[in-house]
């Protein structure tokens, strides 16, 4: 073979080794995706001018990667379908409570996930402020601590019960008869996708994902009764009576709780959507879920008491101030257990208007409503296992890359 002909095979081969290799890393040296790739400086607070918005096409402004929120909730509630409230279950109580969203959407695939927690809280009682019959404690008032040696070295009172009420210079029962006290919590996932911006620049995310929610409603009934009252003749429970000679501690209180605790624990599918539309500084957008699944119910009821006799007060000798408690006696009955399954149904919506700060961080106001339409047990009533439950008001919030 001649020295030309072997050079051309040499070039030859060099040449498709280099193609071949060219081709391998074209297809196979595909970087994986940066979990950072929103903003890897994190200049959040860099700021964002008129003209860069203008310039911005509606696909450039629907941010990728990481994202965040935090809205504070100020949701009414509805009270629940009781033969004690009668019709005031149209009747609304304010709540309070929070919001926080964080989620990655994939920057080539327009696909990502959200993760939802939603809490918000209810609390409707009547209360009485009840004086004990001890008003004050003497020690805790002048920093003195008990004489017994168990007693610490900082002047506080042995037992704790026998202080005043923590942040007064008083003790007292704040005795309360619950109209709408319920504890709500929702988790969501969710997978999204986000199709191409309509004609005027809108953009909508279809969602469907699973919905974990609970509500623990409370019906709480106190009552507050002391040999105090057997002196006018009014006879509330069998306490020692002050009038009565011989009688070592005739002055003592009792406060009784009554209280049944209903847990829902539910579990739904859920599908919806979310649309947003930039204008200027200001994005509008609105989110719309619908969920339906199980509840299982469960509902707890028990009785407590706590009883305080004191050392003074025998026969007509009047309280002494500051005097503290002989004894303090707590009861609590065997919990009863009564337990349901429930369909349920409902939904989710919430508008929210926004404004750009900077780069990445917006402020946010707009309102939401959560309808659990039916399948809820409230107030521990046996039989009305099939109740709904609304909340609606406004939220006031931050995002960060959304």
């Amino acid at each position: 073979m001649s020295v030309r002909k072997l050079t051309a095979r040499i070039i030859a081969v060099v040449i498709m080794m280099t193609a071949a290799g060219t081709t391998y890393a074209q297809n196979h040296d595909v970087p994986p995706v940066d979990p950072l790739a929103f903003d890897p400086d994190f200049r959040w607070f860099e700021p964002i001018y008129e003209a860069d918005l203008l310039d911005m096409k509606p696909k450039k402004r629907a941010n990728t990667g990481w994202f965040a929120t935090y809205d504070k909730l100020l949701l009414y509630g509805t009270r629940p379908e009781t033969f004690i409230n009668g019709d005031a279950e149209t009747k609304l109580d304010n709540g309070s409570g929070h919001r926080y969203e964080i989620g990655y959407m994939l920057p080539d695939k327009d696909t990502g996930w959200l993760f939802n927690w939603t809490e918000n809280d209810v609390f409707r009682a009547d209360v009485v402020r009840q004086e004990r019959i001890n008003r004050y404690s003497l020690d805790d008032l002048q920093g003195t601590a008990d004489d017994s040696p168990a007693g610490p070295p900082f002047g506080f009172i042995v037992p704790q019960e026998d202080r005043n009420n923590l942040g007064y210079n008083t003790r007292f029962y704040d005795v309360q008869n619950s109209q709408n006290m319920i504890k709500f919590d929702s988790y969501e996932l969710n997978k999204t996708w986000r199709l191409e911006p309509y004609h005027y620049g809108g953009i909508l995310e279809p969602m469907v994902g699973v919905r974990w929610m609970r509500a623990e409603d409370i019906n709480l009934r106190q009552t507050y009764q002391s040999t105090q009252d057997n002196i006018t003749g009014n006879v509330l429970l069998p306490l020692p009576n002050p009038i009565l000679a011989g009688v070592e501690f005739s002055a003592a209180e009792q406060i009784t709780s009554i209280a049944q605790i209903t847990d829902n624990e539910m579990l739904t599918a859920q599908l919806g959507f979310r649309y947003f539309k930039h204008k200027g500084r200001f994005m509008y957008s609105s989110d719309f879920r619908v969920f339906a699944g199980n509840n299982w119910q469960c509902s707890e009821a028990y009785t407590e008491s706590e009883l305080t006799i004191y050392a003074f007060g025998q026969t007509n000798e009047q309280p002494t101030v500051g005097e503290p408690p002989i004894t303090i006696q707590r009861d609590r009955t065997t919990p009863t257990f009564i337990r349901n399954e429930e369909f349920l149904v409902g939904f989710d919506v919430r508008g929210e208007l926004g404004y750009q700060l900077t780069k990445a961080i917006s402020v946010r106001a707009g309102f939401q409503v959560i309808d659990i339409g039916r399948g809820l047990w409230r107030y521990g009533t046996e039989g009305d296992w099939d109740q709904d439950y609304q909340m609606f008001g406004g939220t006031l919030g931050l995002t960060l890359n959304r």
